[in-house]
């Protein structure tokens, strides 16, 4: 399943529900709510009432579980997204990673892909979705890659002398690079040479011969 039918899943009917949700079932509309209304109108248009209206709830249910429209917005990716381009299994760490970035790929080359290129641009103007935008997706996502990479070095795949925020930035830098300014595709075909060239300088002498 592509990562956007996965995420699709989550978004299947957003709008409003009859009657009032429980609390699950309110925070799951409001995330999809706050997808739809993205997609529909642009974050600078968006507006929490409009979130509110769209999953059966009130205003205040939303600023109860969030401060801002950014933060609503930025928890909806990271929930119904997210999964999407999570780590797949695999026996070894560094199989995983390579994965993942396959999976980001796929991901950022669909719909969703398209938003969070608007977002990163809107970010650079608003500060409330910069600081969401950084510590509601790039930070967990950075966080999950650098115990990936610490496993991967424990398994001996990888030199345990290279600094794992650079390492982060060599394999995913490239992807919001070409997302953001266009310069090519991002295929699994591109995806593969980043992280064969990264694992010529990354990879343990034993684990690349």
């Amino acid at each position: 399943m592509s990562p956007e039918k996965q995420a699709a899943k989550g978004m299947a009917d957003p709008m409003k529900p009859r009657g009032r949700p429980r609390s699950g079932q309110a925070h799951q509309a409001i995330l999809a709510a706050a997808l739809a209304e993205l997609a529909r109108s642009g974050f600078r248009a968006l507006t929490v009432d409009a979130i509110a209206a769209r999953a059966g709830v009130g205003k205040m249910t939303v600023y109860r579980r969030w401060p801002n429209k950014a933060a609503v917005v930025m928890d909806a990716f990271l929930s119904l997204v997210g999964p999407a381009t999570a780590f797949p299994e695999a026996p070894r760490a560094i199989d995983r990673i390579r994965g993942q970035m396959r999976l980001q790929a796929a991901f950022f080359n669909g719909k969703f892909g398209r938003a969070i290129k608007a977002l990163l641009g809107e970010a650079q103007f608003d500060a409330e979705l910069a600081e969401a935008f950084r510590d509601r997706w790039l930070t967990p996502r950075r966080q999950m890659t650098r115990r990936m990479l610490r496993e991967a070095v424990r398994q001996g795949d990888l030199r345990a002398d290279r600094d794992l925020e650079t390492v982060i930035d060599l394999l995913y830098g490239p992807i919001y690079y070409r997302l953001q300014l266009g310069t090519g595709p991002i295929t699994a075909a591109y995806m593969e040479g980043v992280f064969a060239r990264a694992m010529r300088g990354l990879a343990r002498p034993s684990a690349s011969a």
